[in-house]
């Protein structure tokens, strides 16, 4: 069984709104419902868990997708992965692909591919960026930025080695780093227009993505 677990905990803090931002609207949609519909149109997944924390929001989401499963946020990232992986344990998945609910530009496609490159042999996927800026450290007086790279969400894992590995007490957030260093992991690049919402002004930057995307379709 394979599985999209959106992870739905965050506060948005730093999004200055009593709302959390995935339950903002862009486009006449909460932003959250970008993913939903990008793991519903993926033929690959055959369940959808989000790991959120009961709101008004949230029961609006279980109406208007009967189908999904909910489980409860915890109160760090970790945390609230680990409520899902212990669902889909019990659920005997044997591929995941993890996805934050404040990134609307993921697409059903992409989701296919991630879960097909698990299915051929790669025990992680990872979304990757490579760095374009200049890169600085504290405690060095020159970096060489191509050595580095920013690890995003969505990201896929051969479940049983996920769940044998993943520690929800490790202070590493970035899952694919919990995991042995021997494992086949592809760096995936070839989607750079994965914006997440941080800030409020960021909406009107995805909101031009989104129609554009429309426009081209």
């Amino acid at each position: 069984m394979n599985a999209a677990l959106i992870l739905s905990g965050g506060s948005g803090q730093r999004f200055q709104s009593a709302l959390p931002k995935q339950y903002h609207k862009i486009l006449g949609k909460m932003v959250i419902e970008y993913a939903i519909e990008a793991a519903m149109n993926a033929k690959s997944i055959d369940t959808i868990v989000i790991a959120a924390h009961p709101s008004k929001a949230v029961k609006r989401l279980q109406t208007l997708y009967p189908s999904v499963v909910f489980v409860p946020a915890g109160e760090k990232r970790n945390e609230t992965l680990k409520n899902g992986l212990m669902y889909l344990n019990e659920a005997a998945c044997e591929r995941v692909i993890i996805m934050d609910a404040v990134r609307p530009l993921v697409t059903g496609e992409l989701i296919d591919t991630y879960i097909r490159l698990i299915s051929e042999g790669y025990h992680a996927v990872t979304t990757a960026q490579a760095i374009t800026d200049s890169l600085g450290c504290l405690d060095m007086h020159a970096v060489d930025r191509s050595r580095y790279y920013l690890m995003q969400s969505p990201e896929s894992y051969d479940f049983p080695l996920l769940y044998a590995h993943f520690d929800s007490e490790s202070p590493l957030t970035e899952v694919a780093q919990q995991l042995p260093e021997e494992i086949r992991l592809m760096k995936y690049y070839d989607f750079p227009e994965n914006l997440k919402l941080t800030y409020p002004w960021e909406k009107q930057y995805i909101a031009s993505l989104l129609r554009k995307r429309r426009n081209r379709n």
